[in-house]
């Protein structure tokens, strides 16, 4: 995503510039077509970084070769025994056998830079403040023959301030630990498809108005007004 803006700020300026310099020559105009073919530029990268995203958040679901109890109870211990920033643990409000299936959530606070702060460069200082992260998660398991259990694992983060990835690291360590605990897994399905869908009608719609802008001020350019 971070590429898609970058980009997509890059095109924006480029194409504003080269239409309103080399195309219209005319002043205040541009701004539209840039805008336009910035965001078109740019919606690939987002479209897979929404998508690899949901997979990070959503990771498919992992077949082990250990009995459905085992796999339970070791998940549980995993998800227990975790301890972050000098005490913060998990919440679990569900671990129920029968449904097959544990729930929990974990609360911390963390100190995120707001730049500096200060009157003049004497007293020119670091400014931090506490924001709260939250980060629900859902487990659910699956027996298969053969003393085989498929794992699902489902993270929900919720965070202040703009550290979009603050949770990543403890997500990533909970399916590491599942997976060195439990032993080596496969897949039990597929990622959600990164490829390129066909663009969505709000795009297409917006490359529209752009055409329509351009044509708009073409006329304005050719007929001065």
């Amino acid at each position: 995503m971070g590429v898609g803006i970058v980009l997509g700020l890059f095109v924006w300026g480029l194409v504003g510039a080269c239409t309103r310099f080399f195309v219209l020559q005319t002043p205040e105009t541009g701004v539209m077509e840039g805008f336009v073919a910035g965001v078109w530029a740019a919606w690939p990268f987002f479209h897979q970084g929404r998508v690899q995203r949901y997979n990070f958040l959503h990771p498919v679901p992992r077949r082990y070769k250990t009995p459905l109890k085992q796999a339970f109870a070791k998940v549980r211990q995993i998800i227990g025994d975790k301890t972050y920033n000098f005490g913060d643990k998990w919440h679990v409000s569900t671990a129920d056998t029968t449904a097959r299936r544990i729930t929990a959530t974990l609360r911390f606070t963390e100190e995120e830079s707001q730049g500096f702060e200060g009157t003049n460069i004497s007293n020119i200082h670091h400014k931090t403040q506490r924001v709260q992260r939250l980060l629900e998660l859902d487990v659910q398991m699956k027996e298969e023959p053969n003393d085989v259990t498929v794992v699902q694992f489902d993270f929900r983060p919720r965070v202040e301030g703009v550290a979009f990835h603050a949770c990543d690291s403890i997500i990533a360590g909970i399916v590491n630990d599942a997976e060195a605990i439990l032993g080596p897994g496969t897949d039990a399905g597929n990622p959600a498809d990164t490829s390129l869908p066909a663009p969505p009608w709000w795009l297409i719609g917006l490359g529209g108005l752009g055409v329509l802008g351009l044509f708009g001020d073409v006329m304005k350019a050719v007929f001065g007004s």
